[in-house]
C-alpha cells in the first residue's frame, strides 16, 4: 500500500474489545492476589514488617482491581457505541446497497 493511499475504512479495530479484556484480566488478577495479601497479613505472626508489606500490596491491588474496573467500564460503553454506530447506515454501507451483482 502507497502512503498516498487511503487506509480501508471497513477495516475495524480491536481496541474496545481489547480494553475491555484487560479489564477483566486486572479484576481477576486483583482478586485471587488480594485474597494472598490478606491471607499473608493475617498468617504473619505479627511480625510489622510482613504485616506493612502485605497491607500495602492489599492497597496496590485495590488499585489494580478499580482501573480494571474503570478499563471494563470504558471497553463495554466503546463497544455499545460500535454496535449503536455500525446500525445506524452511514454512507459506507450506502455504496453496498447500490452495487450491480
Amino acid at each position: 500500500m502507497k502512503p498516498s493511499d487511503a487506509p480501508n475504512p471497513e477495516r475495524r479495530s480491536n481496541n474496545a474489545m481489547l480494553c475491555f479484556c484487560i479489564g477483566v484480566g486486572l479484576c481477576v488478577l486483583a482478586y485471587v492476589l488480594g485474597i494472598g495479601a490478606v491471607i499473608g497479613a493475617a498468617f504473619s505472626g505479627g511480625d510489622p514488617i510482613l504485616i506493612a508489606g502485605s497491607l500495602l500490596s492489599a492497597i496496590a491491588i485495590g488499585a489494580a482491581g478499580f482501573v480494571g474496573f474503570i478499563m471494563m467500564l470504558i471497553g463495554g460503553v466503546w463497544m455499545i457505541v460500535r454496535v449503536i454506530a455500525d446500525q445506524s447506515g452511514g454512507a459506507e454501507e450506502k455504496r453496498y446497497r447500490d452495487v450491480e451483482r
